[in-house]
């Protein structure tokens, strides 16, 4: 009888912890929000929109960092939400917009342009 008590304790106990390392990793390998004015934040959303002004052949401007995040993967990835400003050549008016970047800087230090989205800033992590 004890025995059985003792092999039941055990193995709810077992299964908790495998439940609690897996919501754990979760965590660990998701987006977590950090500071929008970081240099490092700061510096990948300068090589994005100069990496897109490139890519496009117009002129982004900074803007601001309405919202930052990074992820630890090989490197680091940042998922930053800017307002960016461009000048339209067929249009006399300065025009501003929001974009979703992410930007991957490798373990050496070198950054990406991954992906360049137009899209509103949501308060709410994705």
């Amino acid at each position: 009888m004890k025995t059985r008590i003792v092999t039941r304790i055990l193995s709810v106990t077992a299964i908790l912890s495998l439940l609690a390392m897996a919501a754990l990793a979760g965590q660990l390998g998701g987006y977590r929000v950090i500071d929008k004015a970081d240099d490092n934040v700061m510096a990948a959303a300068e090589f994005a929109v100069t990496a897109e002004s490139e890519k496009k052949e117009m002129t982004y401007k900074l803007v601001s960092v309405e919202k930052a995040e990074s992820q630890s993967a090989a490197g680091t990835n940042f998922r930053l939400c800017l307002k960016v400003g461009y000048h339209k050549q067929d249009d006399d008016v300065d025009t501003t917009e929001f974009v979703k970047v992410i930007v991957h800087r490798n373990l050496q230090q070198e950054f990406s342009l991954t992906s360049w989205t137009e899209e509103q800033c949501s308060s709410d992590s994705e």
